[in-house]
């Protein structure tokens, strides 16, 4: 079984709703009418929370068992949020769906793509699939940060359910990251390890291949409160049309 697949029943417990990230895309898309499109939907958290605030919601997500828990979750909530299992690859499928005034790729999940090649790919599907001046919202961690810092741990998340341990191994001959974690639930004390292979976007990289996209107007920040992005910046956002 995939970690996603085993985290899937656990995973609205490690990543909660986000409050800076709803008030952040209400900000940057701010019609109450608009079409949204959240790519790397997980369980459905953030899908769910912008459906009370956007006309039409679609969360897609690769993994089968993420896409059935926010099925399951989506029972009592608005008919305006859908939820599909769709590659991100393959976002010619949503042909007869959008386009959509945002598109909105969060949690790191730009990095799970193989290559370059598959990010420059998935860009400028995202970019046909934007209504004009549509905003593309997207969310990496900072690597720029953890390559040149050496960054090996991130923060571990403790609440009232699960601790999740993260820590990653930079491979440098092949410019990629082994994304090694550690679920403990804590109810059972039953405990899931996996690791994943990320590929380490630079801000630069991230710019050419917007820029080769067709996106060419970007703003970026280091966090979802809108601060400036800095060397130091937990985090790598771009808002980009």
């Amino acid at each position: 079984m995939g970690f996603y697949q085993q985290i899937a029943p656990y995973y609205h417990h490690i990543f909660k709703i986000n409050v800076h990230q709803v008030e952040f895309i209400k900000l940057k898309i701010p019609k109450r009418d608009s079409s949204i499109l959240d790519i790397g939907c997980g369980t459905g958290t953030l899908s769910l929370a912008l459906g009370e605030h956007y006309q039409q919601v679609l969360g897609i997500d690769l993994d089968p068992e993420m896409i059935r828990a926010a099925l399951n979750r989506k029972e009592k909530a608005s008919k305006s949020i859908q939820f599909r299992q769709i590659n991100m690859l393959t976002l010619d499928q949503l042909i007869n769906d959008g386009p959509f005034d945002g598109v909105v790729c969060f949690g790191n999940t730009l990095v799970h793509l193989s290559s370059m090649d598959e990010i420059s790919l998935f860009l400028q599907q995202v970019k046909s699939n934007l209504t004009p001046g549509g905003r593309l919202l997207l969310q990496i961690v900072n690597y720029d940060k953890i390559l040149g810092k050496n960054i090996q741990q991130l923060p571990t998340i403790d609440n009232d359910e699960i601790i999740f341990e993260r820590s990653y191994g930079y491979r440098e001959s092949e410019n990629r990251i082994d994304f090694h974690t550690r679920l403990t639930i804590k109810r059972t004390q039953e405990i899931i390890k996996n690791r994943i292979e990320l590929l380490p976007l630079l801000k630069s990289e991230l710019t050419t291949l917007l820029n080769e996209a067709g996106l060419a107007h970007h703003n970026y920040y280091g966090n979802f409160n809108g601060d400036p992005h800095s060397i130091d910046s937990p985090a790598t956002i771009v808002e980009a049309w």
